[in-house]
C-alpha cells in the first residue's frame, strides 16, 4: 500500500464533491423540466384563459344551479379581528347537478363534489377569480343553471406551497330534461 498526502486526499475530496453537485443539479433541472410548476404560462385549450402556474391535483366541469349569495362572518381566529382581519366572506353557492368532465392525475385531487362556493370578494387579496367569472355571478338569480369550469391546484410562490381553486370558465347550460346525477 503506498502512502497518500494529504493534498492529494483533499484534492481527490473536492473533485467528488463536485462530482456528486454536479449529478444532482443535472437531476433537478430534468425534474424541473417536467413538472407542471415548471410552465407557469399555461392556457385553456377550449377558452383561451390563462390558468395560474402550479401542480394540477383535479379538474371539473359539470352542471350546476346557483343557489344564492352566503356571507360568512369572521370567525375571530387572529389578533387583526374582527375589525381588520378581512375574513368576512361572500361566496357564490353552486348545487352540482351533473359532472361534465372529470380528472384527477395525481392522489391528491379534489374528490367529486355536491356543492361549490365560490368567493366573489374583489377587494380581497389574492384575487382568486377574474374580473369576468366576478361579473357573470353577479348577474346571476337563484335557480339560474350553469357549466362551471373549475380546478384543483398545488400552488407554489416564494416559499409557500398551498391550494386554489380557481373557476376558469362558466357559461349558462343549456336547457336540460331535468336529470340529475351526483
Amino acid at each position: 500500500m503506498t502512502p497518500v498526502s494529504e493534498a492529494a486526499k483533499d484534492g481527490l475530496m473536492k473533485k467528488c464533491i463536485l462530482a456528486v453537485c454536479l449529478g444532482l443539479a443535472g437531476f433537478w433541472g430534468v425534474q424541473a423540466e417536467d413538472s407542471p410548476v415548471a410552465n407557469p404560462e399555461k392556457t385553456d385549450e377550449k377558452s383561451g384563459v390563462t390558468l395560474p402556474s402550479g401542480e394540477l391535483l383535479s379538474d371539473h366541469v359539470a352542471e350546476a344551479e346557483f343557489t344564492g349569495i352566503i356571507h360568512r362572518k369572521c370567525r375571530f381566529l387572529t389578533s387583526l379581528c374582527p375589525d381588520k382581519c378581512d375574513h368576512a366572506k361572500d361566496f357564490a353557492a353552486f348545487r352540482i347537478i351533473k359532472y361534465l368532465d372529470y380528472r384527477k392525475p395525481g392522489k391528491y385531487g379534489d374528490e367529486k363534489q355536491e356543492q361549490l362556493m365560490i368567493d366573489v370578494n374583489p377587494a380581497h387579496k389574492p384575487i382568486l377569480q377574474g374580473a369576468d367569472i366576478l361579473k357573470k355571478v353577479a348577474a346571476l338569480k337563484p335557480g339560474d343553471k350553469v357549466v362551471l369550469h373549475w380546478s384543483h391546484y398545488y400552488m407554489h410562490r416564494d416559499s409557500s406551497s398551498f391550494p386554489e381553486r380557481p373557476v376558469i370558465s362558466m357559461e349558462p347550460a343549456a336547457p336540460s330534461s331535468g336529470k340529475t346525477e351526483g
